[in-house]
């Protein structure tokens, strides 16, 4: 994240923008190895990954300890309605 001001920005303005409305969890979905998730955690978000790839979710949880990262898809979510307050698909997501 140090070289990629402009993602920093996004984020922590998202990260704000969750915050204002009351905040809760916040689940990267495609996270792969949990660079994404791992600095919303250090903006001080309730964040967790999901990825469809069990080696990403592996790298995901070395990397990241202590975070939860759970194998599944974004296009079958296993979530509640309404029980995240934001969500993030950084790269992950293709036209075709």
């Amino acid at each position: 994240m140090d070289e990629t001001p402009e993602e920093r920005a996004v984020l922590a303005r998202f990260a704000d923008l969750v915050r204002v409305r009351g905040g809760g969890p916040v689940v990267d979905v495609g996270c792969g190895t949990g660079r994404i998730t791992g600095h919303l955690r250090k903006l001080e978000l309730d964040a967790f990954g999901i990825d469809l790839s069990p080696g990403m979710i592996d790298a995901a949880r070395r990397d990241h300890p202590g975070v939860r990262f759970d194998l599944g898809s974004m296009t079958d979510l296993d979530l509640a309605d309404a029980s995240v307050a934001g969500l993030v698909a950084w790269y992950s997501l293709s036209a075709r």
